[in-house]
């Protein structure tokens, strides 16, 4: 191979190495366009998924169930108690607390009395002796205990047109019928009736669907657009790679492209430079010299500097 062959050839690499750059940008630009359309895709499905699920709800003529209790669901727009089910709005409900709690104290007393101290103090000591044990040895215990009495009930009433319905529990569903009386009296007076929701609803969910199937549209036009890109890139890559000169023919062109000034420099920092720090090693091995250790590491630094010039140039002209 001459040397017109070898500077047309090496042209002709350089050329298809900066359009193959360009193209492995334009792919990871189709690539990146490509994701970003798919993750939009992805987050529209989940949307239509849930509108979708809403609007069964609503078709179901009651909403989401917002709270239950025995005998009673309350809907958005659905009440079901014994003996109705039906619409929810117009309907109020009420809460009484009935009963109280009291505190009832029951007070008891023990009495002992002394009698057996009154015959041992009669034996030892005489009359005076037994009267002395009868008071000694005579004992009153009082006890109080507090017993808690809880009468405390609470009713939920609920009204509306045609209908009327109370229940009644004890004090510990007193905030179960107070969250039921709210959301009643909430979505009972409100005047948003299931048809607006329902029209609503529908005309979301087809939004939905139309923007879900323009994305779907892009991401076809994306992913045909990123393989075709790609198999521009990988045609450039494979004319690049049978363009370029072998490795070593390679670096004797560039090698012969330097000028005397930097031939030199190579040279001297390159191989004479190991050549002397290899002698000195081995020169301080056997004396024993105590900047070994500098001259080691300076062998190793020259070293791994030219493995670093060599991976800069294989990035930079061979790939």
């Amino acid at each position: 191979m001459d040397s017109q062959e070898i500077e047309l050839r090496q042209d002709s690499a350089m050329l298809l190495r900066t359009d193959m750059r360009s193209k492995k940008i334009n792919l990871k630009e189709a690539n990146s366009k490509h994701r970003e359309i798919t993750s939009t895709v992805a987050a529209l499905r989940e949307e239509l998924k849930y509108a979708a699920n809403r609007l069964d709800e609503l078709k179901s003529g009651r909403g989401k169930k917002l709270a239950s209790a025995p005998n009673i669901e309350v809907f958005e727009f659905w009440l079901s108690i014994p003996g109705y089910q039906g619409s929810i709005q117009k309907a109020k409900a009420e809460m009484t607390m009935h009963g109280s709690l009291q505190h009832v104290s029951n007070v008891s007393s023990t009495s002992k009395s002394g009698l057996g101290g009154g015959i041992v103090g009669g034996l030892v000591f005489g009359p005076l002796g037994a009267a002395a044990g009868v008071l000694a040895t005579r004992k009153n215990k009082v006890s109080t205990h507090v017993q808690q009495v809880d009468t405390r009930q609470v009713e939920l009433q609920i009204a509306g047109p045609g209908y009327a319905w109370s229940a009644l529990a004890h004090s510990g569903y007193a905030d179960k019928f107070r969250e039921l009386r709210d959301l009643i009296n909430a979505y009972g007076s409100s005047p948003k009736s299931i048809q607006d929701s329902l029209r609503e609803q529908t005309a979301a969910v087809n939004l939905l669907q139309e923007k879900l199937a323009k994305q779907q549209a892009y991401l076809q036009l994306a992913a045909k657009e990123a393989e075709e890109r790609s198999l521009a890139y990988e045609i450039t890559k494979k004319e690049f790679t049978n363009t370029r000169l072998p490795l070593l023919t390679d670096l004797k062109f560039r090698w012969e492209c330097l000028s005397s000034f930097w031939q030199w420099l190579a040279i001297i920092c390159g191989p004479v430079l190991l050549i002397m720090l290899a002698t000195v090693t081995t020169y301080a091995r056997v004396t024993a010299q105590p900047w070994l250790s500098q001259a080691i590491a300076l062998a190793v630094a020259d070293v791994l500097l030219w493995c670093a010039l060599f991976i800069v140039y294989l990035i930079r002209y061979r790939v």
